[in-house]
């Protein structure tokens, strides 16, 4: 390939930014645009718990479209602008797409495997956005581009401060901060281990996609506009201590996924339902995944999902072991709950009705629900800061439909898998740098 025969071309970049900003203004504009709504998480999200099940796979490539609000995509978006123009003028675009969109698959991977570490809310806490998409690209980046300045864009106020830093540092310390934070468990919802994924998947990938002529070539232009000093810089690769510190956090994730591996398999099972459901006429879908050690204690999307539950719950519909291996049926009856709120600093106890139209319920050995469907009308509590009032009675359809995941499993297989690419990656570290490396760090 000549450099007259060499195209260059950030199509696919621009194309994925346009893709992902259409989809933003499409799921948030019930926000005024400045997050995601609830309807949209349900749909599109990426959770681990419903892994096991294909016809939710989907959520994989869905997930990587969709953002939590305005700054999560900006940010995005602005690092994909300047790093995945430059990855895909060395892969070509086809290539920079297998390596995107596989990093992103890698990203949910690691978030499943890791899960584990993260105890039983990062199995149903539900994920989206294009960062472990983005962190492949940016370990990409690394590898071809260390040598580089990124430029750092830090909003204080209406003061914006923008500041270059070099590619590798920058890069290298956000990776740390992503598996530090991850095993330290600060991050909060935040799922840094996939960002860590898509990262070692990115570089993973980097030497079975990238095209040799096309990196010459580009080395060839960087050399020509600095004749005396590149021919050293880019045949250097990472520096030394660059090497030393990915290859340690590489080896705390390998470390990781052994551990993850080897005991997964013990990890209780978790509940996990989908709940399909109209409100006055509006349809909705959710699906909720519970504790395993407190049947009472669960995870959903949607406010008008956790309306429903606690309904259920402060009925004893849910869970009762007194109903254990029953089915329960209940026809024209009221149910008077009671539910805690939190009205300023004080707590009060409220009272709702409930009138069940109609109620069949299947219970598992240990009282907990397996199938439902009904029908009943109840009021929405709602609080202010200093007090509280019902709404008018609203309708809920309902049908519910709850088996067990076997969480060891999609550890221990998702591990095994983590555990792969990070080996990978780490070998791409320690050998494969100075052949892939376009503008080495000095």
């Amino acid at each position: 390939m000549s450099l007259l025969e060499m195209k260059f071309s950030h199509r696919l970049t621009i194309a994925l930014i346009a893709a992902n900003l259409v989809v933003y203004l499409v799921t948030s504009y019930e926000n005024l645009f400045l997050s995601v709504s609830d309807y949209w998480v349900a749909v599109g999200s990426f959770s681990p718990s419903l892994l096991l099940y294909p016809s939710q796979w989907y959520r994989v490539l869905t997930s990587m479209f969709m953002h939590a609000d305005i700054f999560h995509i900006f940010f995005n978006m602005y690092f994909l602008f300047f790093t995945g123009r430059a990855v895909e003028e060395a892969l070509g675009s086809s290539r920079f797409g297998v390596l995107y969109f596989l990093s992103g698959v890698a990203a949910s991977i690691f978030h499943s495997a890791f899960s584990y570490i993260g105890g039983f809310t990062s199995y149903v806490i539900p994920t989206i956005g294009a960062s472990g998409a983005i962190s492949g690209v940016l370990g990409a980046y690394l590898l071809l581009y260390p040598g580089t300045s990124l430029i750092i864009y830090i909003p204080i106020f209406i003061f914006p401060i923008y500041f270059p830093v070099k590619a590798s540092i920058y890069i290298i310390f956000w990776f740390a901060t992503q598996v530090i934070y991850g095993y330290a468990k600060v991050a909060g919802s935040i799922a840094v281990f996939a960002h860590a994924g898509g990262f070692l998947a990115g570089s993973s990938l980097l030497p079975l996609l990238a095209s040799r002529d096309r990196i010459k070539i580009l080395r060839a232009i960087v050399h020509s506009s600095s004749f005396f000093k590149l021919p050293v810089r880019y045949l250097r690769g990472l520096s030394p201590t660059s090497k030393i510190i990915l290859n340690i956090l590489t080896v705390m994730l390998i470390l990781g996924g052994i551990y993850i591996v080897i005991t997964a398999p013990s990890i209780e099972e978790i509940k996990v339902a989908t709940v399909q459901y109209s409100l006055n006429e509006v349809f909705y879908t959710d699906y909720i995944s519970f504790n395993p050690q407190d049947p009472k204690y669960y995870k959903a999307t949607l406010q008008e999902t956790r309306i429903l539950l606690n309904r259920l719950i402060a009925a004893d519909l849910l869970y009762d072991v007194r109903k254990s291996l029953r089915t329960v049926e209940i026809r024209d009856q009221v149910i008077v709950t009671k539910h805690e709120i939190q009205v300023g600093e004080r707590r009060e106890t409220v009272n709702v009705e409930n009138r069940i139209q109609y109620f069949r319920g299947v219970y598992d050995k240990k009282g907990f629900l397996t199938y439902a469907e009904g029908k009943f009308t109840t009021s929405i509590i709602y609080i202010s800061r200093l007090n509280y009032y019902l709404s008018n009675p609203v309708t809920y359809m309902f049908n519910i439909d709850l088996i067990n995941v076997d969480a060891g499993l999609i550890s221990k297989y998702t591990g095994l898998i983590s555990l792969i690419i990070s080996i990978s990656a780490q070998l791409v570290f320690t050998t494969r740098d100075k052949e892939l490396s376009i503008v080495a760090e000095e």
